[in-house]
């Protein structure tokens, strides 16, 4: 039996801390992160941000894989990663009809919303409340979805939904 090499062992403990403090809130059904225990709602901007941390180990650990197991992990955490991302697409993609009125308006109550319900994708406040655009958060969904299908991680699929 071949013994694990030193960056072998150190991404086995990154993946704990990943684990321990990211993956372990993922909701199952969405792939989305709540804020906080306390603060239910997910944010496209800190789902990203954190989901990054998810997707940088599985980049290491397909680069790494010198065993099965490693192989494993990297498909495993690449799935999370790719169920945050649809997570996501599929709340914008329940206001496409306000984004088309966006393109015509561009009022403030026909922009994306940028916070979600975790469990349900669902928008947590009315669009008359929400009032900003948020376009940084957007934008750094988009380019985070197009690194990583650069990357060839696959998150959109011809059936998709």
């Amino acid at each position: 039996m071949r013994s694990r090499s030193n960056s072998g062992v150190r991404l086995d403990g990154y993946a704990r801390l990943v684990q321990e403090t990211i993956l372990c809130h993922q909701n199952p059904v969405t792939g989305l992160l709540p804020a906080s225990a306390q603060k239910k709602d997910a944010w496209v901007r800190d789902n990203v941000y954190s989901v990054l941390a998810v997707w940088g180990l599985g980049m290491a650990y397909r680069k790494n894989a010198d065993r099965d197991e490693d192989k494993a992990k990297a498909y495993e955490l690449e799935q999370s990663v790719v169920k945050l991302m649809q997570g996501l697409l599929q709340c914008m993609m329940r206001q496409v009809a306000k984004v088309e009125k966006f393109k015509h308006t561009q009022s403030t109550k026909d922009c994306l919303h940028a916070k979600y319900d975790t469990p349900t994708c669902a928008t947590v406040v009315r669009d008359d409340q929400w009032g900003h655009l948020q376009v940084d958060a957007t934008s750094i969904y988009l380019l985070m979805l197009a690194q990583m299908t650069a990357s060839g991680t696959i998150v959109m699929q011809t059936a998709f939904f």
